[in-house]
This record gives structure tokens, C-alpha cells and sequence, in this order.
């Protein structure tokens, strides 16, 4: 009876902390986005149905956070190579909404003058009211925890031509279909980053039917690594810092991407 007892607390206590854990992810749905914090930004932009991570280490490959690339090839020294990309669904509106009151927070909003809000409004209405009725936009960081792969990722991606995507970069819908990209941008600036543009329709017909569940993103992670060059982070494993291509392949829930009634995406 005693152990019975402690079995039926056990589920209830794990009931409890699951509708506590749900409930502080629904901040989206419970909370204005103008009343956002930086890190509920972050959470939205980094962490939340509407972006998904890929990581790939000596430990294997999966979803999970990457580490910003901005760390000194020194200190990466100490750490497992790893390479990461963070895939955002910018057409949603969750994922506008969080960049608009991200950008708001760094330039203090609260503190500009009525001309400086205005102008600031206007051009955040401008991203809020953007029609995506026909497109699916996706937005993708990548990084590395080591400089010099980092830059591979870069000369990589930057060097793919905009009317040229890979062609094995999809969208696949729950029924399999593999929808490639109608546009390829990858900028030439500073940025780690490139952005695809997916129809919505295929032979007129929406690619996500009423009921589906998840919609996947498919692209191939590049070959990084010089094969012939003594690996600097192990010299006892030369092979250690050679990472071979690899299918990329994340997925969005599409029943926790409720916004209003129905999913945003």
C-alpha cells in the first residue's frame, strides 16, 4: 500500500510540474508582445516552436544548442569541436514579433522621442503587416565553437549562387512531398546567416493540409576540415577535426505553433 501510495504521488507530482513547465512556455499566447522580455525573446528567437537547432560534435550530430562561434580559437581548444545551425521560421509572425521587441529593447525604446517612436513604428508595422500568404520564409544561423570552421561554413555558403540553391535543400510535408526553395539568399556581409523562401502552394494546393502535424526542414551540412593538415586540437587523432558532409534535418511541430486559432508559420 506504502509503495502504491508513493507511485500515485510520483504521477501526480510529475502532472503537476508538467502543466507548471507548460504553462511558463505558453508566455507567447498569455503575454503581449510589446510586454516581452530580452530573454523571452531570446527563448522565441532561440528556443520555441518556431526555431529549431542542429549541432554536430565528435559526439554525433543532433537538435540541440550550438555555442557562438565567437570564441577564441585558444579556449575552443578545450572544447569539443562543433559545428551548429539555428533554423527560424521568420515568416511566422511569433518569430517578427520577437525581433521587432528585441530591436525595441536595444535601442531603449521607452526613451525615444514621439518622432523617433513613430518612425521606429512605422517601420516595424512594415515587417508586422508583410504578407506571407504565399510563402514560407526560413531564416538560418550557423556558427562554430572553432574560428577556422566557422569560416569554411561561411566560404561555403556564401559562395552558392542565389538562382542556384543545393538541390537536395527541401521542405518535406508530412506526406512526404520535398518542396526545394523558390528563392536562395545568402548575403555577403558580415552576417553567419542565409535565408530561404518556400512556396506554399504546390499545383495549387497548400503543401500543409488541415491536420498535419509536422513540417521538416532537409538541407546537406558541408565538408569542413582539411584533411591534409595536422589536426591542431589532438595531434595523437589527425582525424579528430575532419567532419564529413551531413544531412541537416530538423522538424517543427506544427500543433505547438497555435497563434489565434491556427498555425503560424
Amino acid at each position: 500500500m506504502f509503495n502504491r501510495r508513493r507511485y500515485l504521488a510520483s504521477i501526480l507530482t510529475g502532472l503537476l510540474l508538467a502543466a507548471l513547465t507548460a504553462h511558463a512556455e505558453d508566455f507567447w499566447i498569455k503575454k503581449d508582445w510589446k510586454q516581452w522580455s530580452k530573454d523571452e525573446c531570446i527563448k522565441i528567437l532561440q528556443d520555441s516552436p518556431w526555431t529549431k537547432k542542429w549541432a554536430k560534435s565528435q559526439m554525433g550530430s543532433s537538435q540541440m544548442p550550438g555555442v557562438s562561434g565567437a570564441n577564441a580559437e585558444g579556449a575552443a581548444a578545450e572544447k569539443t569541436p562543433e559545428m551548429h545551425y539555428v533554423v527560424q521560421l521568420r515568416s511566422s509572425l511569433p518569430i517578427r514579433e520577437a525581433v521587432i521587441r528585441q530591436q525595441q529593447i536595444q535601442v531603449k525604446y521607452d526613451k525615444m522621442s514621439e518622432a523617433e517612436k513613430k518612425d521606429f513604428d512605422t517601420k516595424a508595422e512594415a515587417l508586422l503587416n508583410r504578407n506571407y500568404e504565399d510563402v514560407i520564409l526560413v531564416h538560418v544561423e550557423y556558427g562554430s565553437n572553432l574560428q577556422s570552421f566557422e569560416r569554411e561554413m561561411a566560404t561555403y555558403w556564401k559562395s552558392i549562387p542565389a538562382d542556384a540553391p543545393p538541390i537536395d535543400m527541401y521542405l518535406i510535408t508530412e506526406k512526404g512531398d520535398r518542396i526545394p526553395p523558390s528563392k536562395f539568399i545568402s548575403p555577403l556581409n558580415a552576417s553567419y546567416s542565409f535565408d530561404l523562401a518556400f512556396p506554399r502552394t504546390k499545383n495549387k494546393e497548400p503543401i500543409v493540409q488541415p491536420g498535419d502535424k509536422t513540417l521538416n526542414l532537409q538541407f546537406t551540412h558541408p565538408a569542413i576540415g582539411n584533411q591534409t593538415q595536422t589536426n591542431t586540437t589532438n595531434p595523437t587523432n589527425p582525424s579528430m577535426d575532419i567532419f564529413g558532409e551531413e544531412r541537416v534535418l530538423v522538424q517543427f511541430r506544427l500543433d505547438k505553433m497555435t497563434m489565434q486559432g491556427k498555425a503560424s508559420f
